[in-house]
């Protein structure tokens, strides 16, 4: 399945003004950037792949319990239903339920320690859902992570779904801390860029729902690790150093673009909203590397130009 023809009056073109406003501020709003989401087919596949991420988590996350925090979510079935995983075979409702009552077994079983489950988020949908990989891939959305980054190509690095929904407690609706996402994604990109659009879909966004803010022209305060470093109180340093801002609205096929060294943040969704849908794109330039598995056998760590260290391991 491939991505729906559109009309070329139907997308927007990037301006040179909103070049120059990402390459100053590190973030951009891309009205009509990405029409192929307003079909209902690649809504549906984007659920579907959402659907198939959330059901691989549910199978990884007791073992990442167990294994980290020595937690057997097992142990509080008769308080929270029995976590069991003939229930990942019953639909999203099915999925959805198994986390549940495996975010239960975590919550009463605080007393082991302050542990909580891993951060989801719905990795690589395009690999199992082929209309996404061709909206992913359209010479269009290429162009204009190209033209953000001042760059002859870009590659795609990954797609990425994030959806907010309260119906299902903390585990489905917590906030998305203040970061940057090269400072997680394990790549050198050797001084040259990265980008993600990140898109609604379903339906518009507006008051009430959760957006990402920005701290304005962050990707080039080269200063701040120099002066700070890695601080633990992360937000208020950074809402004394920068203005914060967002948008107030998107529509679907509209998309914010952000720097992949821009602080960025989102907050919880608000119930009465319901759920919040999102997808995001990101591209790399394609001289950028990745960095080394320290814990591989026989790799070599160093390079004319570079010597990892432990701590260069994302």
């Amino acid at each position: 399945t491939t991505a729906p023809r559109i009309a070329k009056r139907d997308r927007a073109q990037l301006s040179l003004n909103q070049m120059v406003t990402f390459a100053s501020q590190g973030w951009i709003r891309c009205v009509k950037c990405i029409p192929e989401l307003r079909d209902p087919g690649v809504a549906a596949a984007l659920d579907r792949g959402y659907e198939a991420t959330l059901r691989q988590y549910a199978r990884y996350a007791p073992s990442f319990m167990l294994d980290r925090f020595d937690v057997d979510v097992h142990e509080h079935n008769e308080e929270c239903g029995p976590v069991v995983m003939e229930l990942l075979d019953q639909g999203r409702r099915g999925v959805e339920e198994y986390l549940d009552r495996l975010r239960c077994s975590v919550r009463i079983g605080r007393h082991y320690s302050n542990v909580s489950l891993p951060y989801f988020q719905g990795l690589n949908v395009h690999r199992v859902e082929s209309v996404v990989e061709s909206v992913a891939t359209t010479k269009a959305l290429g162009l204009a992570a190209a033209s953000l980054l001042q760059a002859a190509k870009v590659r795609l690095y990954q797609t990425a779904m994030f959806v907010k929904d309260p119906a299902h407690g903390a585990g489905l609706n917590n906030a998305t801390g203040w970061h940057r996402d090269l400072q997680l994604v394990p790549l050198d990109t050797r001084g040259r860029g990265y980008v993600t659009f990140w898109c609604p879909y379903e339906r518009p966004l507006g008051e009430g729902d959760s957006f990402l803010h920005f701290a304005v022209g962050s990707q080039r305060d080269i200063g701040f690790e120099y002066w700070y470093g890695n601080p633990e109180k992360l937000g208020p340093l950074i809402a004394a150093r920068y203005a914060i801002t967002r948008v107030a609205s998107l529509d679907v096929g509209d998309c914010t673009a952000h720097d992949g060294w821009t602080f960025h943040t989102a907050p919880p969704q608000d119930p009465s909203r319901g759920a919040r849908k999102a997808v995001a794109f990101s591209f790399v330039t394609t001289d950028a590397i990745p960095l080394p598995d320290l814990d591989a056998e026989n790799i070599r760590v160093d390079r004319p130009d570079r010597v990892f260290v432990r701590e260069d391991e994302i």
